[in-house]
């Protein structure tokens, strides 16, 4: 008894405290997510960043090009843009491999891209999480398809058939609670 009453009670977590103080940190996190990846994008190398997106794009979309079902991206440049850090991702599939390029590489195979994929951070991370379809995000103007629309829909059903389990599963967990926490945000 006497060492219950000199023991340190868990009021914290008997009511709620840190599980308060956790979601408050996302929402900052969330709410800020444009200036600190825009930092981050600013700063990081892009061989760092090009290899860290290629990497989750080639796992997501392996199954697909073992079946031959991405054939339809021979010599086609897509363009993502990610206005919000005004940054341009270029891809394009060439033989059996799917590869991300800059600019200039990407205007040897095309003048101009195919298609361009064009979102703020939010909306690319509500539809990689398969948690907000990109039919919606279309037609709520948080995501622009331009160029090649046959084209276009053709990549955003593949979309919408990715395995997020083939994502390594850190990531996959920070796309889980960033969507989470934005859809939260939006209802609140």
């Amino acid at each position: 008894m006497l060492l219950q009453k000199l023991m340190p009670q868990r009021i914290l977590l008997s009511d709620g405290l840190p599980a308060r103080l956790l979601q408050q940190a996302k929402q900052k996190l969330v709410e800020n997510s444009s200036s600190l990846l825009s930092l981050a994008h600013r700063i990081m190398p892009t061989k760092v960043e090009s290899y860290f997106v290629l990497h989750q794009v080639k796992r997501l979309s392996q199954p697909f090009m073992d079946d031959g079902e991405i054939d339809f991206l021979d010599d086609k440049v897509v363009e993502v843009e990610i206005r919000d850090l005004s940054a341009k991702w270029y891809f394009s599939k060439i033989g059996q491999q799917l590869i991300m390029m800059g600019l200039s590489e990407s205007r040897s195979i095309s003048p101009q891209p195919d298609v361009v994929f064009s979102a703020s951070v939010d909306a690319l991370v509500l539809m990689a999480s398969q948690k907000v379809d990109p039919d919606t995000l279309f037609f709520n103007r948080k995501l622009k398809i331009t160029g090649d629309t046959e084209l276009g829909l053709e990549i955003k059903n593949l979309f919408d058939q990715f395995d997020l389990e083939l994502l390594e599963k850190p990531f996959r967990k920070l796309l889980d609670t960033w969507s989470d926490q934005l859809i939260a945000t939006q209802i609140s």
